[in-house]
């Protein structure tokens, strides 16, 4: 009886070790001031060229980065998917749910019971049990736990590809607007210049008393507001090339050469056709369809959880009076009032939550294609009509010009029509950038770039 004992507490240890053999050790991470200090740097040029090369999306193709050159908005749309601090840390989440579907594959550990009773009565020996257990109900459902997990990571992957593609649409939209700016500073500067020379022309007349006092504060209006005009677009042009550097993970005073920025093709958008490619290519959409079916496993996994959990244990004892036993036990829940209806409601009413969602993302697609590709049409209408116009007037200011320069008209009349040629080139050039920004916008919502021929 005695050596029955000593066998079973020898067991123990090797339980012990058997049980630490396989535990994970902490290892320390601290916040340090050298990592933060590296992270705020500007991203090394050399690293951005090997990733820009291998660079693997469903929707952005790898370019090759030549710093030496101005960039292109594809390249700038590659950096930023790179490069971007909120990306970064986005991407984590991806980690975070390989770790779960790591998770959700392990086997239940098998439970370990020991127990020692000793006799107070003499005559009788020391008793002991020892039992071994495994919850069954958790293998019976393991399969669904690992289908949830990985459908929940797939989820996690598509939402990031679209985060990616929304901030690579971004950093291409910057890149039109910096373009777009960049000529309209030089031409409200002109405009400025020529406000300033007709103020300076109407002081010395008024001092002459060949011009009246309100003529003269007039023209104090028009130097005033070609100033602020000049003003609120230089500052823009500023926040714009700020924007761009924070998305590309750029510190604060670093500049980058643009290169030129090509006008889009002419092409007729059809809305309809835009939304039918939107429903098959958005990676937000994929990404709720496979959050969807995640949800769907997990309805399914908590129905399963309705019926009884079952638990298998192998036990080994010995009483007081020196009687050994063997066998098995098996202990399960009596669905009688829980039966796992409040995690099935759970489930059900987050699976109708997602359908609400899938639908309320798929309506607001639509409408948004269609404001677009409406917008885009409209404005498209306004330029090619003021693109007519254009050459008209640059005629005639270089008319005034060449008059004025033979003393045939004033100086006052040629800056004037030159004045009205210049508010007409930034209405050309605002009309261009609002329509290149929304064919961004469109592509954007499209969830895939535009074909030749606009859908």
């Amino acid at each position: 009886m005695i050596r029955g004992l000593f066998r079973l507490r020898a067991y123990i240890p090797a339980c012990i070790a058997l049980t630490l053999c396989g535990c994970a050790s902490y290892t320390p991470l601290p916040l340090s001031n050298s990592d933060v200090e590296q992270a705020l740097k500007s991203p090394d040029r050399a690293a951005l060229v090997s990733a820009a090369a291998t660079l693997q999306h469903p929707r952005l193709a790898p370019v090759t980065l030549d710093f030496s050159k101005p960039l292109t908005p594809d390249e700038l749309a590659v950096i930023a998917v790179i490069a971007s601090p909120d990306l970064k840390a986005l991407r984590a989440q991806q980690d975070v749910a390989q770790a779960q579907v790591f998770a959700a594959g392990l086997l239940p550990d098998p439970q370990l019971s020991l127990g020692l009773d000793h006799p107070i009565t003499p005559g009788f020996t020391n008793a002991y049990t020892a039992g071994l257990g495994l919850d069954i109900g958790a293998l019976f459902v393991r399969s669904k736990t690992v289908d949830t997990a990985q459908a929940a990571a797939q989820q996690v992957r598509l939402d990031i590809a679209w985060q990616e593609w929304l901030t690579a649409g971004q950093a291409r939209l910057l890149a039109v607007r910096i373009a777009s700016l960049q000529q309209a500073v030089q031409l409200t500067q002109d405009s400025r210049r020529i406000a300033d020379r007709a103020l300076a022309r109407s002081l010395t007349a008024a001092e002459r008393g060949d011009l009246k006092a309100d003529e003269v504060e007039l023209r104090r209006m028009a130097a005033a507001d070609a100033d602020d005009r000049a003003l609120t677009v230089a500052r823009n042009l500023a926040t714009a090339r700020q924007d761009l550097n924070r998305l590309l993970g750029l510190a604060p005073d670093s500049a980058l050469t643009l290169a030129d920025i090509a006008a889009p093709a002419d092409a007729h958008l059809n809305a309809s056709a835009l939304f039918e490619r939107a429903r098959d290519e958005r990676l937000d959409l994929q990404a709720f369809a496979a959050g969807y079916q995640s949800q769907e496993i997990a309805v399914r996994r908590a129905v399963l959880g309705q019926y009884p959990r079952l638990m298998l244990t192998l036990n080994r004892a010995r009483d007081t009076s020196a009687v050994n036993s063997f066998g098995p036990a098996i202990s399960l829940d009596l669905p009688l009032w829980n039966r796992n209806r409040g995690a099935i409601r759970v489930a059900e009413a987050d699976r109708s939550r997602l359908r609400a969602e899938y639908e309320a993302r798929l309506f607001n697609t639509r409408a948004d294609i269609a404001a677009l590709v409406d917008n885009i049409n409209r404005e498209q209408a306004q330029l090619d009509q003021l693109a007519q116009q254009l050459p008209a007037l640059r005629r005639i200011s270089r008319n005034f010009s060449a008059a004025a320069q033979r003393g045939d008209v004033t100086a006052t009349a040629a800056e004037t029509a030159h004045a009205s040629l210049l508010d007409k080139e930034l209405m050309l050039g605002g009309l261009r950038q609002s329509i290149a920004e929304q064919r961004i916008a469109l592509e954007l919502n499209v969830g895939a770039p535009l074909t030749e021929s606009g859908q």
